[in-house]
């Protein structure tokens, strides 16, 4: 009586255990989740970009020009239709340097430094802020924003110094 007992509870834990793995999600941090989500834009992972942003999202880039400066908004489903448009390598995000703080209730910030390539080349540069929250899944970036300042065949360190 007992051994069946100890067998029925094992397989019973078995069969918890991959629901209990899923719900306690990945255990990424911030930075991680951030440089998952480059991976996936640099990929064109649709699929990817939609499970690490939630239906709250939004981006704010602050582009063009400095003395002509205008604010884009980006929705979740701008976000996701961009990257459904795009093709393996077209995009890239490197980070230069970054810093996170974690509040342990769950937000973190991200601040980045980087640049952005376009089909191979370097396109502009600039500061990242992304807005993130745990969930059962893990990390979700809830937004975005960034100053997009053109190369326009200058150096990085021209137009964007570190600070």
């Amino acid at each position: 009586m007992m051994s069946r007992f100890a067998f029925a509870l094992s397989a019973f834990g078995i069969l918890l255990a991959p629901a209990a793995a899923f719900a306690a999600g990945p255990q990424r941090s911030p930075i991680e989740t951030i440089e998952l989500l480059h991976t996936a834009f640099r990929n064109a992972d649709l699929k990817l970009v939609d499970s690490l942003l939630p239906a709250e999202y939004h981006g704010v880039s602050l582009q063009g020009a400095l003395d002509h400066r205008h604010i884009y908004i980006e929705t979740r489903a701008k976000a996701l239709s961009d990257i459904a448009g795009l093709q393996r390598g077209e995009w890239d995000v490197r980070i230069l340097s970054s810093s996170t703080q974690i509040d342990p209730a769950g937000m973190a910030h991200v601040w980045a430094h980087y640049v952005f390539y376009f089909k191979g080349k370097p396109d502009h540069c600039g500061y990242e802020s992304y807005g993130l929250y745990h969930t059962a899944e893990g990390w979700k970036v809830v937004s975005f924003m960034d100053t997009d300042n053109p190369l326009k065949g200058r150096s990085v360190e021209e137009v964007c110094p570190a600070q």
